[in-house]
């Protein structure tokens, strides 16, 4: 549920392939040069949108670079292969690079056959974006809300967030995915990596943010559903230790507290010597989970 990794936020995933046309020759010049595997990944540790790419290339079997980005001082590398967004993940196929998470997953679904993540019926295809949109429009923003706020302000978030786990935990029970162990049947698939590569990131923000989301008492199906995924050997091994999650979140949940009271107070100041104020941020306020923006672009 966390978006982007860079300065730790999230934007919503473009709605249209990003336009490779405009990277310039001394892309496809670096891409030549570079003594790379077929498959290399620009990636943050912490970013639950790189951890979607990694398991998804686990599960298929494939082997390849995984290269860290300090989302603080990104690379020259990552600039060039993700221009519009400056985010990870990407994904760099034979030097041909991949921004946004789902595009990278459908991508590799579609390129390597085996041990497929998306169902074959177009229907059932459909119904997986669908939820992934949701996840990544409705559920993440609402995490970071919870995250990143605190008062009668996060009490509203949390509320959001368990209005939105209602609908999922109904669709486990009485809808599409009723009878179903994981969202596209009885293997891990596309909806389970990106549902799954950011909700365990819920019992991190329910320590650092001191408040309850995944009652296995109100959400019993999918409070299941996402120990058994948890429980999968793949998704283990993406998973970072809790305690570096904890220490992590802690660390940003600090800090995105500390600019909302800066900006509240440069607020009240600008309004009593009536200047007015810009309302611009820095952007890492703006971040949904443990990060700030610099993971997908609506991954991140």
């Amino acid at each position: 549920l966390l978006r982007d990794h860079g300065r730790h936020e999230m934007r919503s995933p473009a709605q249209h392939p990003l336009p490779f046309h405009t990277l310039s020759t001394h892309c496809v010049e670096m891409a030549s040069t570079e003594s790379a595997a077929q498959l290399k990944l620009f990636g943050m540790w912490a970013s639950s949108y790189t951890h979607r790419v990694q398991l998804a290339l686990k599960l298929k079997g494939l082997e390849f670079e995984y290269v860290e980005e300090d989302l603080s001082n990104k690379s020259p590398s990552l600039l060039i292969y993700n221009p519009i967004h400056k985010k990870v993940p990407v994904l760099l196929h034979g030097g041909r690079p991949l921004a946004e998470s789902v595009v990278i997953l459908e991508f590799i679904d579609e390129t390597w056959r085996q041990n497929p993540i998306m169902p074959e019926d177009p229907y059932e295809r459909a119904v997986v974006r669908f939820w992934c949109h949701f996840c990544d429009d409705k559920l993440a923003p609402a995490v970071g809300a919870v995250f990143r706020s605190t008062g009668e302000e996060q009490k509203a978030a949390v509320a959001e967030v368990h209005q939105n786990l209602g609908l999922l935990e109904g669709e486990l029970r009485e809808g599409h995915f009723k009878g179903r162990r994981f969202f596209c049947g009885e293997a891990v698939g596309l909806l389970d990596i990106v549902v799954g590569c950011g909700s365990y990131w819920l019992s991190v923000f329910e320590e650092v943010a001191e408040v309850k989301l995944v009652d296995p008492v109100a959400f019993p199906l999918f409070h299941a559903w996402l120990r058994d995924f948890e429980a999968q050997e793949t998704v283990r091994e993406i998973i970072p230790p809790a305690d570096r999650l904890l220490e992590y979140a802690r660390g940003v949940r600090q800090y995105l507290l500390g600019l909302a009271t800066q900006h509240a107070t440069t607020s009240a100041s600008s309004h009593n010597d009536g200047s007015g104020g810009s309302g611009d941020h820095t952007g890492a306020d703006h971040s949904t989970g443990g990060t700030t923006s610099d993971q997908d672009s609506k991954d991140s």
